[in-house]
């Protein structure tokens, strides 16, 4: 999708891998599968505001963390 999509998504992956959380448990924690946490982290998904904090308190970061360029 869009360059900005792709590097929030590589965040996402990125922190989660990090905090030894798999897709699956982040989906659990956010309310959606494990294939659509994949095309978030893809950057194949445009998400929604809530959504988007959500993974920010599953993952337990600010959003400036995921959103910054």
């Amino acid at each position: 999708m869009s360059n900005e999509l792709e590097s929030i998504g590589k965040r996402i992956r990125d922190i989660r891998n990090n905090v030894a959380m798999s897709q699956s448990e982040l989906a659990f924690e956010i309310g959606t599968d494990k294939a659509y946490v994949s095309r978030i982290e893809r950057g194949e998904v445009n998400i929604g505001i809530l959504l988007f904090i959500k993974i920010c308190a599953a993952l337990k970061v600010k959003p400036e963390v995921l959103i910054l360029f």
